[in-house]
Parts: structure tokens; sequence; C-alpha cells
């Protein structure tokens, strides 16, 4: 009878451990799910929060961007305004220049008549050389001046052209042939032209004449000079090379 109580006693004992660990386990599976749901729910919140992370950083990186470009907007908007600056310059330079332009023109036809005067002035009291040629300029120009449909710019550049033209003969030797008034009938001859210093002519008889400016007339010149113009003819019309050669001046005075 002791027996059998001892072994009820140790059944129920048994009972109630295998009771209690069935309890200790269950609550362990528990724990072991929660600790594997924190786990995950934790996993799932640095996902989150490494994506948070990674837009914060692009938001920065745009921000940056946003900086930078608003600077180069800036430095831009401050170089237009500096060319803006230059162009409403230069715009109130052309206008006040327009604005001058009626001043100008009003200005300028008498200032190019007073030239072509001038000119002629001067062509009229010049040595009388291919004179033809040279008035016949000057004609040009005046017809040039009274024509309303020319330009001021072309009658201008037409006038320098002229006063070019004159400005070059200073430095030409030239021979050719023209006309002379003798006892008023006109005569084929030979010229010879040193600059403006010498015009010397030699007629159809090899008599030789020489302007003397002074005079405002022809001069016969000596027979001596003869060869000194036919060497300096020669080379006007370059049958000879360039050299240093004497010439006749009026008043038959030779020179080197």
């Amino acid at each position: 009878m002791t027996k059998f109580k001892d072994l009820a006693r140790i059944s129920v004992a048994a009972l109630a451990v295998a009771a209690f660990g069935g309890a200790a386990q269950a609550q362990l599976s528990k724990a072991v799910r929660t600790a594997e749901s924190a786990t995950r729910a934790g996993a799932a919140a640095q996902a989150r929060i490494d994506k948070i992370d990674d837009e914060v950083g692009d938001v920065v990186r745009e921000y940056r961007a946003a900086l930078q470009e608003k600077e180069t907007v800036a430095l831009n908007v401050e170089q237009q305004k500096i060319f803006l600056k230059s162009q409403q310059n230069e715009i109130d330079s052309l206008k006040n220049q327009i604005d001058r332009v009626g001043d100008i023109q009003s200005q300028l036809l008498p200032m190019m008549l007073r030239m072509i005067g001038a000119l002629e002035d001067f062509v009229s009291h010049d040595v009388p050389f291919q004179m033809e040629e040279r008035k016949a300029r000057i004609v040009k120009l005046k017809e040039l001046a009274a024509d309303p449909n020319q330009s001021p710019a072309e009658l201008y550049r037409q006038i320098i052209n002229a006063y070019q033209i004159e400005l070059s003969y200073g430095n030409q030797t030239t021979a050719y042939s023209e006309n002379v008034m003798v006892n008023g009938e006109p005569h084929k001859v030979d010229f010879l032209r040193v600059g403006r210093v010498v015009l010397v002519y030699t007629d159809s008889n090899g008599d030789m004449h020489i302007w003397n400016k002074a005079k405002g007339a022809y001069e016969d010149l000596p027979s001596k000079f003869k060869l000194d113009v036919q060497s300096a003819t020669r080379i006007a019309h370059e049958q000879k090379a360039p050299e240093v050669f004497p010439a006749p001046l009026p008043g038959a005075t030779r020179v080197q």
C-alpha cells in the first residue's frame, strides 16, 4: 500500500513536470517567434532608415547642385548686365551720331565744294602738264557734286582720289606726246616731265623748250642739254635703267 502511494506521488510529480515543461516550451517558442519578428521588424526598420538616408543624401546633393547652379546663374546674370550696359552705351553713342548726321551733311557738301575749288585753283597755277586730263577730272568732280542722286561718300572718295593723283605727279618722271599752242595753232610735241620741277618739250624741228614758271611761259632750251633730255626720256619710257641724270632748269642752268 505504501509503495502504491509512492508510485502515485511519482506519477503526479512526473505529470506536473511534464505539464510545466510543456508550458515552458510553449513560452520559449513564443519568445523565439517574438524575437524573430522583432529581428525582421528591425531589419525592415534599418532598410527604411537606409532608404531614408539615401534619400536624404540625394536631397543634400540636389541642394548643393542647386546652390552651384544658382551661383552660376547669378554670375551669368551679372555678365549679361555688363554686356547689356555696354550695348546700351553703344546704342546711345549711335543715337548721338545719328542726331549729328543732319549737321554733318549740311556742312559736308560746302566743304567738298571748297576742296574741288582749291584743287581747280592749284591745277590752274601749276606746271601746265597733261592739262586736258587734269581739267577733265575736275569737271567730273563738279558734275558729281551737282548730281542730287550722288552719295556724299562717293563724291568724297572721288575728291580724295583726285588729290592723290595730283600728289603722285610730284614723284614721277614721264615722257608723253601732247598738243601745245604755238602762235595760236596746236602742234604735237614730245614732252619730258620730271616731277613738278622740269617740263620740257621737243618740237618737230628738234628744238627744245622749257617751262619757266616764274614767267608763266616756255623759253628756248640750249641744245647742250639735248643728250640729258634724251637720256631722261629713255628712262621715262623704261628703255634705260633708272639712274641719276643731269636735269635742265628754267634759265638754262645745268644741275647734277
